[in-house]
């Protein structure tokens, strides 16, 4: 009888373990993810290559149920590399890197993790899709959902050199290229309109653009010496070469070369434009052709089609420069950023110099001739976690 009493409390226990196991496994099953709020962000749109960014996550729990664990996946490029912090894994692949961040959330509670970031390479980034996975205390439950965030592009334009690093056969004609613009414009020749951009006088407005269009419009002055600046960026390696890029970073180096003299060129107030055989990701698949223009608007369209720019021809740049010599005016000033200087190519540049335009090569040179690369190793920043 004594040994009977004595065995009723182990088998209540057992009870009473078996239906708290049962209740927290339907209980977690149903409500883990219930509620749960997720965001992310980068807290900058652009960068440059070999910048530091902040990506933002914020995990709220809505409801009064605790979340013991609760693991987050996500794919994103390996050329935003991470510092190292608790609770934070990355492991990378050839192109991707999967992280994976843990978080154990009270009721009501909300926790926001602030992640150092380096921007090791030029490109269009988006945070894309997540994997969440969260379940009860010993793990019994494991309740997965897929969904998307805001996506949050980042564009991280091509690393700016200094000027004595670029390979031209004579850096006085970067210098030339102010004293080669216009001075003072020639309100006697019209040449259309444009958009209107701060600092242009009010006098220059055309109304009747402007209320046509909506948008504030200003005539679009000619100028008695009108040399504009063309970079034409030739990806080519050699001139057989067809399609895919077969020495990618020495393309990137001059990737980086054109953006440079785009930024000073703009910076002197020059009008630029863009000529390419590459092409830009996320549009038609046709080579880059942006017209001369100027200010910063520019500047921002020109370095993000450089920075989305596809490592792979659509068309030989032979072919491109004869076709521009067709259709080009005259007084601009063409740059040629190129592996090679093959016959047809010289042969088309040629034909550009002929009629009134200045060329110039500038070319890209092989690895063991490039200037020193910057530093790639990733930083040991560490990310830091709020929670309220």
């Amino acid at each position: 009888m004594g040994a009977a009493v004595t065995a009723m409390p182990f088998y209540a226990v057992v009870l009473n373990g078996v239906v708290l196991l049962i209740v927290l496994y339907y209980l977690y099953r149903g409500n883990a993810l219930k509620k749960i709020a997720y965001a992310r962000r980068f807290n900058r749109m652009t960068a440059f290559e070999g910048d530091r960014v902040e990506m933002v996550e914020e995990i709220e729990n809505r409801k009064l149920l605790p979340v013991p664990w609760l693991r987050l996946e996500s794919l994103m490029s390996r050329h935003l590399e991470f510092g190292r912090q608790a609770n934070f894994d990355i492991r990378s692949g050839e192109t991707f890197q999967n992280h994976l961040s843990l978080f154990s959330l009270r009721p009501y509670r909300r926790i926001v993790r602030r992640h150092d970031i380096r921007c090791a390479k030029r490109g269009y980034y988006m945070l894309g899709t997540a994997t969440m996975t969260a379940g009860e205390p010993l793990g019994l439950v494991q309740v997965s959902r897929h969904f998307a965030v805001d996506p949050s592009p980042l564009t991280v334009y091509p690393r700016i050199v200094p000027l004595a690093e670029l390979p031209l056969p004579n850096h006085g004609w970067l210098g030339s290229l102010p004293v080669r613009r216009w001075i003072v414009p020639d309100q006697f020749l019209a040449a259309g309109v444009r958009a209107y951009a701060p600092g242009d006088p009010l006098s220059g407005i055309h109304w009747k653009a402007t209320a046509r269009t909506g948008e504030l419009q200003v005539h679009r002055r000619d100028y008695t010496a009108d040399h504009r600046l063309v970079v034409v960026l030739n990806v080519e390696i050699r001139a057989d070469m067809w399609k895919t890029v077969t020495d990618p970073e020495r393309i990137e180096q001059g990737i980086r070369y054109a953006a440079t003299v785009i930024d000073y060129a703009l910076g002197k107030g020059i009008e630029t434009g863009l000529i390419s055989n590459g092409w830009v990701a996320g549009e038609a698949k046709a080579p880059i052709r942006i017209e001369s223009g100027g200010g910063a608007v520019q500047l921002e369209r020109l370095l993000a089609a450089l920075a989305k720019l596809r490592l792979e021809t659509v068309q030989n740049m032979a072919y491109l420069l004869e076709r521009e010599a067709e259709s080009a005016g005259r007084r601009t000033d063409y740059l040629i950023v190129s592996c090679h200087r093959e016959e047809k190519l010289s042969i088309a540049a040629d034909k550009l110099r002929s009629l009134g335009n200045g060329v110039e090569w500038m070319d890209i040179p092989e690895g063991k001739d490039r200037p020193g690369e910057p530093e790639t190793a990733g930083g040991e920043g560490n990310g830091h976690e709020g929670e309220t």
